[in-house]
Formats: structure tokens, sequence, C-alpha cells
């Protein structure tokens, strides 16, 4: 009995799959770009390109004979004249065993129809018993994409064809409005269409539902992008569509729209009309506290097209809206609307507030009588009263976690009691808090104070704001902080020197002592190195920077649900890792990060490559695919060996195979898809056997149930990996 593999193909996971006996005596190899793959004598190659655009391949064929090759003729093409094919060198050609030739094969289509050729290249082999003439025979198949452009008004649904050059036209539309047109761009070619980008020109003009460039548009489909029109003023606009694509020139498109507006005029109604403009102030009538003036605004459309009151809104203490108005309301040519604005004084003095139709703002001016609050504060021995050049209360620069008071005091100038319902600070759980409130409600009457304690403990580092309400008065206050007591030393436990490629570990820090107030922090995962990072280099909740938290008066950093350590992966490519923390306090996120910050480092080393997974399958009774998977921490490998252990009593001529496979794996890891995947790679290898095994006198079984087992390793350049073994039996 004997066992004989007669053939085998190298696979690297993203790449081509061939497996077949060879037809000629020749490997071939095809490129496209940076794209490179084995293929079989016979196969179809596809080409996509442009009308008019070429798209070329180059096939090198290398000798795989003992004789000697002649190549005395270029490639013949037959079929679509879009094809045609010519060799890199010039004939005669002879080639010796491990020689190569090529010839490329250009794609240049006149029309969006399928192309189809057939290429053949002739050669003469000599070897020491005959001189045969021989072919290598290719398919050719060829598509074009034909992109074609037309737009939908969003006013009337038309579909409206478009030639480059050509100019989309929006409708009249109305000022600070907004208009839109969808641009379909339709491919009705044989094959996809790359679109590298579409740009706008034109301030009144922009683009919107724009998808990720480059964009891949397949035969029969169609792409739509909103054109959005926004006039700001009574003129025209014009603009300009720019789309680009992987090959030809780029279409231009044209854009034109123009603009339409009413015209509002503001008066305040009485015996005689008082206009008001924009920016302008109303004054309503000196009002007692608690009483209510009113006055009415008419808004009146002195334009030339119909204009829409969107909104009347209003805001300032005292003052409201008297009457409900329907809104939106559009008034014609010299139509118009009135509002009434009522003035309820809660106290004496001035009252101001705004008043906002559409866009339009009016300042309120009004004045209330009765009872008067002022209010000061004592600072050392210093009383300074709020009002003119000391609207605030004022505090002193106060280090952040700890506290500052100051004594408050109001007191009622006015005429009558003054009723005090409400005193608070406005920002809950901001820095600013009173302490020592009297009683409320309560009445305070004329030239009577009352006194309470303003308490300000900042969190952040410069100014900080508050308000202080008294009923609908309102203080403001401010303070500062000032910087925070130094970050204790600390330690970031984790990996050190050199760690193993594909390992998991944990990562915690610890301050050396106790810190008054929490702390909020970020630890960052640096990668570095010759070789693309591996992406797998994260931690456990996910990328490359986790959160933790050290509370007040604590040591040790939180990480979330992760406790106080957090696992850590570090990847299949060797490089450098650093983890980088930062710290800022919790409330007010004031920066505590030394300059520089202590930072854990460790490497992952180069090392010879690592086998995982070893899968096996049969394709066929007299075939067998070996699939494994494992990560080289260079990104590269040389060689991949096999060892094929047969039954016992089973004779098997070669059972040992060594193959190349610096090229095509050396093409997958340069290749920017592999790069998430770090060092890792899955390989493929199809053995076909000839041959039988008996079984009986009369009978015979798969040549596969004569082998027992197989084993494999790869290498590199640092060494040969471990070895795994798989059962066929």
């Amino acid at each position: 009995m004997s066992l004989k593999a007669i053939s085998r193909a190298v696979v690297a996971s993203m790449g081509l799959i061939v497996v077949a006996a060879a037809q000629t005596p020749f490997q071939l190899l095809v490129t496209v770009g940076n794209n490179a793959s084995l293929i079989q004598d016979g196969s179809t190659l596809t080409f996509s390109s442009s009308i008019g655009q070429a798209q070329t391949a180059r096939v090198t064929a290398t000798y795989t004979g003992t004789g000697q090759v002649t190549v005395s003729q270029p490639p013949a093409v037959i079929g679509s004249s879009a094809f045609t094919a010519k060799l890199t060198a010039t004939p005669p050609l002879m080639l010796n065993p491990g020689n190569s030739f090529a010839f490329d094969i250009q794609f240049i289509p006149t029309d969006a129809a399928q192309n189809i050729a057939q290429l053949s290249q002739n050669f003469t082999e000599t070897t020491a018993s005959a001189s045969v003439a021989r072919t290598i025979n290719l398919s050719l198949t060829g598509t074009a994409s034909s992109i074609v452009l037309s737009y939908v008004l969003q006013t009337d649904q038309n579909v409206v064809p478009l030639q480059p050059g050509q100019t989309i036209i929006f409708p009249p539309t109305p000022i600070k409005t907004t208009a839109q047109a969808a641009l379909n761009l339709t491919n009705r070619g044989s094959g996809a269409g790359t679109i590298t980008g579409i740009s706008i020109t034109g301030s009144a003009f922009r683009l919107t539902l724009l998808p990720l460039f480059p964009f891949t548009l397949p035969s029969g489909q169609n792409l739509q992008v909103l054109v959005l029109y926004q006039p700001t003023a009574v003129n025209s606009d014009t603009g300009q569509i720019m789309i680009n694509f992987d090959s030809g020139s780029p279409v231009t498109l044209n854009l034109q729209g123009s603009g339409n507006s009413a015209s509002f005029v503001y008066q305040i109604v009485q015996a005689n009309p008082i206009t008001v403009t924009p920016g302008g102030a109303i004054s309503l009538p000196d009002t007692n506290v608690g009483d209510t003036s009113s006055v009415v605004i008419r808004v009146l459309n002195s334009g030339n097209a119909n204009g829409t009151v969107n909104s009347i809104t209003l805001a300032g203490q005292g003052f409201q809206l008297g009457n409900n108005i329907p809104l939106p309301q559009t008034l014609a040519p010299d139509a118009s609307l009135t509002a009434m604005v009522t003035f309820t004084p809660t106290k004496p003095g001035s009252f101001t507030g705004d008043l906002i139709i559409n866009s339009d703002s009016f300042n309120l001016v009004g004045m209330g009588l009765g009872p008067q609050l002022t209010f000061s504060y004592l600072a050392g021995d210093t009383t300074i009263t709020i009002g003119g050049a000391n609207p605030s209360v004022v505090f002193s620069p106060v280090t952040i976690s700890q506290s500052s008071q100051l004594e408050f005091h109001v007191k009622n100038t006015g005429t009558l009691p003054a009723s005090i319902a409400n005193i608070g600070v406005a920002q809950v759980n901001g820095p600013f808090s009173l302490m020592r409130l009297p009683a409320l409600p309560l009445s305070l009457a004329p030239n009577a104070d009352l006194q309470f304690t303003i308490n300000f403990t900042p969190t952040a580092l410069g100014f900080s704001n508050g308000m202080l309400l008294i009923d609908t008065t309102t203080v403001p206050l401010v303070g500062s902080g000032a910087t925070p007591p130094p970050l204790p030393s600390y330690t970031i436990v984790g990996p050190s020197g050199n760690t193993p490629p594909g390992s998991q570990s944990s990562v915690g820090l610890n301050l050396a002592n106790t810190y008054p107030v929490a702390i909020a922090g970020t630890l960052t995962l640096g990668v570095s190195g010759d070789l693309p990072p591996d992406p797998a280099v994260q931690f456990a909740t996910g990328g490359r920077a986790v959160p933790f938290l050290i509370p007040a008066n604590g040591t040790d950093a939180v990480f979330g649900g992760q406790g106080t350590r957090v696992g850590l992966q570090t990847g299949t490519v060797a490089s450098s890792i650093s983890i980088t923390p930062s710290f800022a306090t919790l409330n007010g996120n004031v920066d505590l990060t030394p300059n520089p910050p202590t930072v854990l480092q460790f490497a992952v080393t180069p090392a010879p490559p690592t086998l995982t997974v070893i899968q096996l399958s049969s394709p066929s009774t007299n075939s067998l695919l070996i699939k494994v998977t494992g990560f080289s921490t260079t990104r590269t490998l040389k060689a991949w060996n096999v060892q094929f252990t047969p039954m016992p009593g089973v004779s098997m001529p070669t059972s040992q195979f060594a193959l190349d496979v610096q090229q095509i794996t050396g093409a997958w890891f340069r290749s920017a898809a592999s790069q998430t995947f770090g060092g890792q790679f899955t390989m493929s290898v199809q053995f076909n056997f000839q041959g039988s095994t008996a079984t009986t006198t009369t009978t015979t079984s798969s040549v596969l149930s004569s082998i027992a087992s197989v084993s494999v390793t790869v290498s590199s350049e640092l060494g040969d990996s471990n070895s795994l073994q798989a059962k066929v039996q």
C-alpha cells in the first residue's frame, strides 16, 4: 500500500483560496494595485471600472516544471474589445525552472454593458523526452458603472433629470426658512461605482444625509442626499455641488434660489400710537405692589409677502402676557395682531423684562411702588451695600476643601411692612449655603433688618457664581477657590518588565496617604512600537481608558463594578505599553495630576509565533483541509511545516511538507484589514491524495483512513512555534 500527496495550496485568512492540481507547469499570481492572489489556469478574472477609465491586472507566471519554456508571442484576447493584453518583456522569452514572466491585462469599458473575453498565452515546454506546445487560458469578465443624476423638490415631488453643469432651481423661499431638494445618484451601469466625495459651495446652501466616503454604489442602486436652501436676505443666492468619483472628471451642478420676506412694525396702542423698534424700550405705568397695569402691542406686517408670527414670549419678574394668542399666525401685507403685556410688581423699585416676538426683542420697563428692601454684608469690619458698584456678595479666595462665612443683612427702607416668605440659594449642591436663617415667613417693619450667614465651600479653582434668592429678589454670590493640597504619591500595581503576548493581567492604584476630598481619575493605555498597534490591548471594561474613583479620606482607586483592580489584556503584537493616570477632584474637576505623572511601563517582546487552534475537514474522500489559528508578535511568518503520521502498516513516500508562506502572509500582515487582528492569523492548506487502501480482497477504503494524525508548526525569523496535533481517525 502507498499514499502520496499530489497537490497543496497555502491560504491566508483574508486571501484567495486556490485548491486544485495544476493544469500547466506555471504558478499564476495576479496583482491588482496592492492586492495579490494565486489563481488557477482556466480561472475567471473579474474587472470593474467607470466608462472610459482603465483598470489593469498583472499576471506573473512562475515556471514550476523541470524543462525549459519558450514564450514566442504575446497573449491573444478573443471577445470584447474592452480587454487588451501585452507581455511586460519583449518575446521570445526563455524560462528555466523557477523563472517567471508576466503579462498585463487592461480593461477600458466604452459603455455600461457587461464585457466578456478569453485570453490565451501560448508557450512551448521542452523536456528531456519531448517538446510540447501548451497554453495558459483565462476568462475575462468586466463591468462598468454609469451614474445618472436627478433631483426632486420638496414642493412638487417631480423627478427632474440632471446633466453635468445644469442647475437645481429652488422656488422663492421665505428668509430664515428652509427649502429642500433630494439629489439622487442612480447607478444604471453593469458594475458598482465609487463616489469619493460630494461638496457644496454657497453660504445659503448645505448638504445632509451624506454617507461616509468613499461610497460604493452597486449596479441598480440609488444614493440620495438632501440639498437644503436657507436664504437670509431678500435677494438671489447661487452655489455649486461638486461630485467626485474614483475615476474620471468630477461633476459640477449649479444651485439657484431666491428669498422673500415680510416686514413687521411694532406699535404701542394708545390715542396716538407709538412705534417702537426692536431693541427699544416699552414702558409700563408706575404700579403699586400687587396691582396690575398693562399696555397693548400691535404687530403690523408692512412687507410685501406673507409673514408668520411663530412665537411671542415674555421674560422678566412682574411681567406677563395678558391675552392668549393662537400661534403660529400668518399675517398678509397690512394685516396685524395685538398682544397685551401686564405688569404686576412684587416689590418697590425698577423692574425690567424682555418681550420677544419671533426673533425681535424689546426691553420692558416698570416701576413698583411699596416697601423697599436693601441688602448688605459684613466683610471684616466693613459693611458693603449691595447695588451700584457692588452688585454681588464677594468672598475672599478660599482653599478648596475649606470654608469661609459672611454675615448678610436685609433691611426694609420702604414705608410699608415687607413680607419675606423664602430665603435660599438657587444652586442646589453648589458651593454656597445659608446658616442661622430666621423663622419664615416674617414681616419686616420699616427700618427693621434681619441677619443670616452665607457659607462658601469651593469645589473648583477660580471663580464660582451663585444666586441668593429672597422671595423674587436675587443677589449674585461670587467666590473663588484656591489651589487644593497636592496629591500624595501613588503606586500603580500591574504588569512590569516583559509580559507574555495574549495574556491577561490586572491593574490597581493606591495613594500613599489619604486625601480630604473625593478624587475622580482615569488610567490611559499607551501603545508604541515599530509595528501597527494591536487593538486588543485594552482594559477589561473595553477601550484604552478606564475611570476610577478614590473616596474622600481613602487611598485605593475603585474601578466601578471591577472593584480595586481592573483587568488588562496585552495583545499579540510586540510593543511597549504604558499606563498613565490623571487625577481631579470629583466635585469641581480640579486637576491634581502631578507633572510629570508616575507611569507604569511594560513590554510585549518579539518571540517565535504561537499556534492556538488546529482544525481538520475533508472536502472530498481523497482530500484533507488543515486550518490553523495563532499569532506572531512580529507580524511575520516564514514557513508552515506539516507532518503526516500514517496508520500502522501503511507506507507514505513523503510524510513531511515544508511550505513557504512568506509572500502570502506578508501580503496579509501589510494589509489594512489585518491591523484589526494584531498579530493573529488563520491559514489553511488542502492536501489531495491519490492511491487506495484495501480493506478486503474485493473492496477498498478512503485513502484518508490510512492517515492516523497530522501535526503542524509554523516559524518566523525568531524560530519555530509550538506544535499542534490533530487526529485524522
